[in-house]
């Protein structure tokens, strides 16, 4: 068994994590690995909201079963290639449980700025990874990347932190000044590898005070997002929704709640490499006095 620790849960599993860091023994989240059995046919995600179970089917891969937050159980397909159950874990695996364990989570990565949380949404491609590793590159500290968890404490929206590593393009590493020692490859079907950023780690929970929505179509120029924007892209970058599973008055409660709070904006994702310093500059210049006029009440949540 091993033990690990992320999203401030103590996890035992019975499978290698390797981006995760070692932890004292605990069973918050436990994943079990069962007997492989018939081949597994493709099928939509399974997501049954009043017990808390989710099912993930994916050929060649394994059956997932994520139950109530606490466990997780992978079916293995004969054929599998047992090196690829932890993408699966450490991604959508972990996101459906901290989802069940009554976390809010988006399909972002977030910043430290300061003591103040900044998230990077968008879909798959539009680069949070990337700027993340930018920012890491400019001296900010990870909080998450690609599945932020979401906890409110006395109304105040925290992030807390995921674990030590991101996942980026080794190109996009070097250009960035990033050294190939802090790489590691995740498995020979991945081009992207697993940086390495334990230094540059905040280990701290911090208020959500921004979130810059990553697009290709927009505008060079930051601009703000309507509440309805706001609401709209939350809806399409959050679990389960992000899945196309339905979700419940609950979660279209706090992504109408976050939107009327949390202030978004859009930002233009870069189309090449020599884009990615200078638009994380521009971030930072529109960021700094977004957080001099933020205070606590931004952050709330009803």
């Amino acid at each position: 068994m091993f033990h690990y620790s992320a999203y401030n849960l103590a996890i035992a599993s019975e499978i290698r994590l390797p981006e995760l860091p070692l932890g004292p023994p605990g069973d918050d989240l436990q994943l079990r690995l069962a007997a492989a059995e018939g081949p597994v046919e493709p099928q939509p995600i399974q997501w049954r909201e009043p017990v808390g179970e989710a099912f993930f089917s994916f050929p060649r891969v394994g059956r997932f079963l994520v139950r109530a937050g606490r466990e997780v159980i992978i079916t293995p397909d004969p054929d599998s290639d047992p090196t690829l159950f932890p993408l699966y874990v450490q991604g959508m695996m972990l996101a459906s449980a901290l989802y069940q364990r009554g976390l809010f989570v988006l399909h972002a990565s977030v910043i430290d700025f300061d003591g103040s949380a900044v998230a990077l949404m968008g879909p798959i491609g539009a680069g949070k990874s990337t700027f993340a590793s930018a920012f890491h590159a400019r001296g900010h500290r990870l909080l998450a990347d690609d599945n932020a968890a979401l906890a409110s404490d006395h109304g105040v929206l925290q992030v807390l932190p995921a674990f030590p590593s991101l996942k980026v393009y080794p190109e996009v590493a070097r250009s960035l000044g990033h050294r190939s020692l802090t790489l590691k490859p995740m498995h020979h079907s991945q081009i992207k590898q697993a940086q390495s950023v334990a230094h540059a780690f905040s280990r701290t929970p911090r208020p959500l005070q921004a979130i810059y929505v990553l697009d290709r179509e927009a505008p060079p120029a930051i601009s703000g997002l309507t509440p309805i924007e706001s609401i709209t892209e939350l809806i399409r970058h959050s679990v389960p929704t992000r899945w196309a599973v339905k979700g419940s008055p609950c979660h279209l409660k706090m992504c109408a709640s976050m939107a009327q709070r949390i202030p978004m904006f859009r930002v233009r994702t870069f189309q090449d490499i020599a884009e990615i310093g200078p638009i994380a500059a521009q971030i930072e210049r529109h960021l700094a006095p977004q957080l001099n006029s933020l205070g606590d009440r931004q952050c709330r949540i009803a």
